[in-house]
């Protein structure tokens, strides 16, 4: 079991819930009292990709590079300017390049939060994320997949 050191110096132990919903998580708290530390995880991909950050913390999309422990990203060796959420959504969408992400499973990767069916958040992040795009980086774009979601284009290099 892994156990997590507390401010005051008490060791708690930590009970990760994956796929829990807000009831069972609520449920799972107040069993343990105030004595566990709770780490929760959407889904079994969400935790794989989780893992995954802790190792390896750099994803590159050909020129693009994105360093998650020290929230940077450039392009062609240049400073990409981008807020938290757009560098957040970015790494989400780089870390599988044309993998179509729906808005339910973009919600929970980025904003850790479960899809209840209103897509304006995840809208209003493309649209930021694609003007920085267009004004920085070349080739590479977010295209939408009608209906479902979005996926990350980058073009094939250049021999």
């Amino acid at each position: 079991m892994t156990v997590l050191r507390s401010l005051d110096g008490s060791e708690l132990p930590l009970v990760v819930c994956v796929g829990t919903s807000a009831d069972q998580l609520a449920a799972i708290a107040a069993a343990g009292g105030g004595g566990v530390a709770l780490l929760y995880v959407p889904d079994a991909h969400a935790l794989r990709s989780a893992i995954e950050g802790r190792i390896n913390r750099i994803v590159e999309c050909g020129a693009l590079r994105l360093d998650a422990a020290l929230r940077e990203a450039t392009w062609a060796g240049a400073p990409l300017p981008l807020s938290a959420r757009d560098f957040d959504l970015l790494v989400t969408l780089a870390g599988e390049p044309g993998r179509v992400w729906s808005f339910a499973e973009l919600t929970q990767h980025v904003w850790g939060r479960t899809y209840v069916g209103d897509s304006q958040a995840v809208v209003s992040a493309i649209k930021r994320l694609r003007r920085s795009l267009r004004a920085s980086t070349p080739g590479i774009r977010v295209e939408s997949v009608r209906g479902v979601g979005y996926r990350l284009a980058v073009p094939a290099p250049s021999h």
